[in-house]
């Protein structure tokens, strides 16, 4: 029986590479899709070369016809969608009063607009396979990566915070439209992850704060968004998984930097 059929945005390098990596090994079918195409190319031929099945797909999720054939490519490859793992995430740190609505703007593009038009597209395939399939198991399943600061707050994050909080909010809405032919929405929630930091002096900073005295590797996010998407979560829905070091319940670790 073919594994199922999934989607990972962000794919070519960090968690979004762990991931692919992730399903792969389960035997799914991927579609790849980042702005980085030599390592997502070099990445879907790595998966392939190991016996599985892996398509790249240049793309920017911000952009409504990218998404469009995002989703083209994976019914022309797979004919369904089983997964989508909307791993795209950009940060963003200037002090607040020195944001500029173009930045802010950018943000909420690279952010928000990419997550909601993924899952607007996404959602609607799984309804219409719902209405055409006989199958009564697999509805689907999506997974949203977003940030401990959709919690948390820095001076020198609004913006990057803003979107978080609103990715938070966006995935539990997304999952009640979708509860009603049984298809699922859940996130994870990193902090201090490896692949997420800028340099040294920050990583340093961010292992102080983490109550398990390290930082975590890409592919202990991609264990916990599997399970997310996998039927060991099937009554799993709406929520919020941290994978965090424990950040949040010491107080959320407040990133500081150098001025």
């Amino acid at each position: 029986m073919p594994g199922r059929s999934v989607i990972i945005t962000g794919a070519a390098e960090g968690v979004g590479a762990a991931c692919a990596r992730r399903f792969a090994a389960a035997g799914d079918r991927l579609v790849l899709a980042d702005t980085e195409e030599e390592r997502g190319r070099a990445l879907a031929q790595e998966i392939v070369q190991k016996g599985g099945e892996a398509v790249f797909v240049l793309a920017d999720v911000a952009n409504r016809l990218h998404v469009h054939n995002i989703v083209a490519e994976a019914l022309d490859a797979y004919g369904r969608i089983d997964v989508l793992c909307q791993m795209a995430i950009e940060d963003y740190s200037a002090p607040f009063l020195e944001t500029s609505e173009e930045d802010f703007e950018r943000v909420v593009s690279a952010n928000l607009r990419s997550a909601f038009l993924i899952n607007q597209a996404i959602a609607r395939q799984f309804i219409r396979q719902s209405q055409n399939s006989e199958e009564k198991g697999q509805r689907g399943a999506i997974v949203n990566l977003i940030s401990v600061e959709a919690v948390t707050a820095a001076p020198d994050h609004v913006a990057f915070a803003a979107t978080q909080g609103g990715l938070n909010q966006m995935t539990k809405a997304v999952a009640l439209a979708l509860s009603g032919i049984g298809a699922r929405a859940n996130a994870v929630g990193i902090g201090a992850i490896k692949s997420e930091l800028p340099d040294d002096a920050e990583r340093k900073l961010l292992k102080e704060s983490v109550p398990l005295k390290r930082v975590g590797d890409p592919e202990e996010v991609a264990e916990t968004v599997f399970f997310l998407a996998s039927s060991a979560a099937s009554y799993i829905t709406g929520q919020c998984v941290y994978v965090d070091g424990g950040r949040l319940i010491s107080g959320g670790g407040d990133r500081k930097r150098a001025e």
